[in-house]
């Protein structure tokens, strides 16, 4: 898979820094950024690792509960039942009185 990525107004001190880089390893520009790169995002970064350990427990918090209402029906149902209570409630009154 090729990806191209463009960066545009560089600051020329950062450019040169980068030529300079890349003549030492006699690389070329590109293939030094590729390297520079490569190595920054394969770095642990605390933010990307919080984020990722908040996405592993909100998964796990997901997983626990899920199925705990499979046997219940469904909303349709549910909402089907509640308004078919509602519309009883308003022919035979207050539930608890009659009136």
């Amino acid at each position: 898979m090729s990806t191209t990525l463009t960066i545009h107004n560089l600051d020329k001190g950062v450019e040169e820094k980068l030529r300079i880089r890349a003549a030492l390893h006699q690389r070329s520009m590109e293939a030094e950024a590729k390297e520079i790169l490569t190595r920054s995002v394969a770095e642990d970064d605390p933010l990307v690792s919080t984020l990722t350990s908040a996405q592993e427990r909100m998964r796990t918090a997901i997983e626990s509960v899920r199925g705990i209402w499979t046997d219940r029906g469904t909303t349709s149902e549910w909402m089907q039942a509640s308004r078919a209570d509602d519309n009883d409630d308003a022919y035979s009154g207050h539930p608890q009185t009659g009136r």
